[in-house]
């Protein structure tokens, strides 16, 4: 689905806030959660969607919601190209399998000051929907895999029911 679960969203805003950052990449931008949720009247950052299914563009009007819509599975990017001061991950992990999720955690790291991962917590079996194959779930992440993965620079994390929510800053990592 294009959307997410409620919980959590005000400990991502709650990090956004402190973080202030210039420039967001959203990854899996879906219908636009976290920009609508994030951007408020007077925020000057300027944020990138990066969204795998094109239907999804007019569908929630995302070139409305974002400076930039870059069309691209998030694991084929550049991300040299999308340095930023922050990159959200939100409920996009699970839509893939865990070697690609991690070679993706990776070249994110190495892009952005700071990442925002989402990650159902609660095994949730989902196919392809509306005819979107990106929607499907192949992997499942526990919070302690998700925390070990993200490894010494996780700042932060929030853990509910259904949804973790983890905050990597390359500031903990020394770098």
């Amino acid at each position: 689905m294009p959307h997410s679960d409620a919980q959590g969203k005000d400990v991502a805003l709650g990090w956004y806030q402190q973080i202030q950052p210039t420039t967001v990449v959203d990854v899996g931008a879906g219908c636009g959660t976290y920009a609508k949720l994030m951007r408020q009247p007077g925020d000057t950052a300027r944020w990138t969607a990066v969204e795998a299914w094109q239907p999804y563009l007019p569908e929630f009007e995302l070139r409305g919601l974002y400076d930039q819509v870059v069309v691209a599975d998030a694991r084929h990017l550049n991300w040299s190209d999308y340095q930023a001061d922050l990159v959200i991950a939100g409920d996009v992990l699970e839509h893939m399998g865990r070697d690609d999720a991690k070679a993706l955690l990776r070249r994110i790291k190495h892009a952005a000051a700071n990442l925002i991962v989402s990650i159902p917590v609660l095994h949730l079996p989902q196919g392809a929907a509306n005819g979107n194959p990106y929607e499907r779930h192949v992997d499942h992440w526990s919070a302690g895999a998700m925390a070990a993965e993200l490894g010494g620079g996780v700042k932060e994390t929030w853990v509910g029911s259904v949804l973790g929510y983890f905050w990597w800053s390359r500031e903990v990592t020394g770098g």
